[in-house]
Parts: structure tokens; sequence; C-alpha cells
């Protein structure tokens, strides 16, 4: 391991209604894991995102795109734009991974929505894909980048990175009082583009096995906190696109691409494998995952922000 070094950059700086009030207090841990496909995701052995399905909701065809956005592509730029906004690239500007054309006025970070109205709340960003944090993540209060080894196999590099990332969170979610935590695993996708996005690919099956252990560390870390007992956590967990061959880009009529697995897990959380919604409403997509996380903790979500994503059928309209 002494072989393998990571550039750490570390900058700290001190529609839908409100459906709930818990007693105790709302946290969100909110994971991506870059290029999961669906039926990859199944065949894989992984107890520890199984245990947070077990426990909420699984959709396995939850959206990345949306059929009314042609703007929306099946790549990582818009597709972590609109994961970490709750808006599509009709708003957010984002239509490749350039970023060029980002409209952060228009359609902020989900971090700085909800300091808008609480402004008391805590915010941690880990992740090793730096545009990222250039362009979305600019505004968490903790704000982790490990940059992987550009010398070694790039499946091996991210896969060290996201390793590092993981353990660069555990301390902050076992001890801060942390409020919205989100955490990018970008070594799945990397091995799909070297050997292929299918659950007959050794390498593949093997990369998301392996982030399978990092989730499992997040969520031990989190149940390790010494206020559990009075905190009410809902875990968000999904992608930015699934993939075809070594590749996802133009998937917006590929099944394998543009669907996409997205756990929602906790007290708060609907049970089941299927988003229900009334004919006409959208499907379920990866824009809810802001809406859910304002929701959970409290923040009521201004018409103005013309947010795109719902939270009906993912979280229960009442929780104790």
């Amino acid at each position: 391991m002494s072989r393998y070094f990571f550039c750490v950059l570390v900058i700290v700086s001190c529609f839908a209604p409100t459906f709930h009030a818990s007693a105790k207090q709302p946290k969100v841990l909110t994971i991506g894991i870059d290029g999961l496909r669906s039926d990859a995701f199944i065949a894989a052995h992984t107890p520890n995102l199984d245990s947070l399905a077990a426990n909420g909701m699984l959709s396995l065809a939850t959206r990345v795109t949306s059929e009314a956005v042609p703007q929306s592509d099946t790549v990582s730029g818009p597709g972590w734009t609109t994961f970490l906004t709750g808006t599509w690239a009709d708003r957010h500007g984002v239509t490749d991974n350039t970023f060029k054309g980002r409209d952060a006025k228009q359609a902020p970070h989900g971090f700085s929505l909800a300091k808008a109205i609480r402004p008391e709340l805590r915010t941690a960003s880990f992740l090793d894909w730096t545009p990222l944090q250039q362009f979305v993540t600019t505004d968490a209060d903790i704000n982790v980048v490990v940059t992987p080894n550009s010398k070694d196999k790039a499946a091996s590099a991210w896969t060290i990175a996201d390793q590092s990332l993981t353990l660069a969170a555990e301390p902050v979610l076992q001890h801060d009082d942390i409020d919205w935590v989100f955490v990018y695993l970008g070594s799945v996708d990397e091995t799909g583009h070297g050997y292929g996005f299918h659950p007959s690919v050794p390498a593949y099956i093997a990369a998301i096995e392996n982030v399978d252990r990092r989730v499992g560390k997040l969520v031990q870390s989190v149940t390790q906190r010494q206020t559990i007992a009075n905190e009410d956590w809902l875990f968000l967990v999904s992608t930015d696109h699934g993939g075809e061959g070594t590749g996802h880009g133009g998937g917006r009529a590929n099944p394998n691409v543009f669907n996409a697995p997205m756990i929602v897990s906790g007290d708060a959380a609907v049970h089941g494998n299927e988003v229900k919604r009334k004919k006409g409403e959208p499907v379920a997509a990866t824009v809810d995952l802001v809406p859910l996380a304002l929701t959970h903790l409290q923040v009521p979500i201004a018409a103005r922000w013309q947010l795109a994503g719902r939270v009906d059928g993912w979280i229960k309209s009442t929780h104790p």
C-alpha cells in the first residue's frame, strides 16, 4: 500500500411539503456509486446494500434521464449534477463532463438549499472525482477530495481512492455533529470502462462487491455514534447511470444505461421494490434525491427552487 500516493484537499468552513416531524434529530447519508448497473448489482454479493434495501425501498428502474428534457444524458457531468441539485439539465445547465454551462445560481447544490432555510445545518462531502467539488459541492462545511494516482492502473487507483475516502468519512460519521453527508465512490465506473459494464464481467462484479464493503463501513460508523439513539437517519444510495459494453454515453434509449438502482432506507422509508405513483405523475428518478434529503431534514421546499423531484412513494407521509 505504501507505493500509492494521493493528493487530499480538505476545505472546512466554520415540491414537496415537510411530511413528518420526528422527535429524533433527522440526519441524512447520501452515497453515490458511479456507474452501477442494476442487473449487475443484483448479481453481485452485496450484503450491506441488501441490508439497507431490506429496511426501505429499492427501485431497480429509477430513471437517470428525463424524457421531457433531451439535454439530460447518461454521462457523469449531467448525471451527478442532477443527483446533487434535484434538477434536470435544462435548469442546472450541465450536458457533458466539461460542466460548461453550469448554472449554480439557478440550480444550487442541495446543501446550499438546506442552509438557505436552516443555516445551522452542518454538511460534509467526500469524493474522488474532482470536477464535482469544482462545480457542484463547493458549499460543503467539510469538503474532502481524494485524487487517484494517475500512474496506477485506473481501476486499481480508484479502488484505493474509494477506500481512502471511506477512511476519511468514518470519523466524521462517528463523532461529528453532522446533518447531511455525501460520499461519492468512483471505482465501479472506472472498472466498467476498463472491463465492461455487465453482470458476466468478474472484475465489474468484484468492484461492486468492494464498494459494498465501503458502504458497510460508512453505515457502521453511523451506528457507532454515541448520539444514535436520539437520531433518525435516512440513507440514500444511487448512481448517475448504468452501462453497456465499456461505456454509457448516449444511453437515453438503453434501459441498461438509463435505469439505475436506488435505495431509500431508514425508519422514514416506505418498504418495497416499486415506487407507487399515480398515472401521469413523474416516474421515480435520481432527481428525487435532493427533495428526499430536504424533506427528511425538515427543510420546507420553496416553489422558486423549481426542484424536479418528488418524495411520494419513497418515504412515509407520517413518521413518528
